[in-house]
């Protein structure tokens, strides 16, 4: 038990907020980019409806597995909890526009015109 007057730290007390910040940004990059890199493969394939977001979010849980491999194999060392790495930005409007934009564009750029 600690002393009366001291408390006991919690994680967010022994997280650098720069290095934190810096680990959300290259996560967040990262979940971007397999967005667009999705929708693209996803518009080519020529899927069409509500069932062409499956494929949004195993290109996304493919970046958890990329970021675990890499070397995040202890996410509490880069982020604050394990829900940091699955969802943050999953969900976002940014990667989820772009998804829908890259989709729809090469989709039409290879099945319409």
């Amino acid at each position: 038990m600690a002393p009366k007057g001291q408390e006991q730290s919690k994680i967010e007390d022994l997280i650098n907020p720069v290095a934190y910040k810096s680990n959300l940004q290259a996560l967040n990059f990262l979940r971007n980019f397999v967005a667009v890199v999705a929708g693209i493969f996803v518009g080519i394939c020529g899927v069409v409806g509500w069932h062409g977001f499956v494929y949004h979010f195993l290109a996304q849980l493919a970046c958890v597995v990329a970021m675990f491999l890499k070397g995040c194999t202890n996410p509490t060392s880069y982020f604050a909890t394990w829900n940091n790495l699955l969802f943050f930005g999953v969900f976002s409007s940014t990667t989820l526009l772009s998804y829908i934009l890259f989709w729809m564009i090469f989709y039409n750029i290879c099945h319409v015109f």
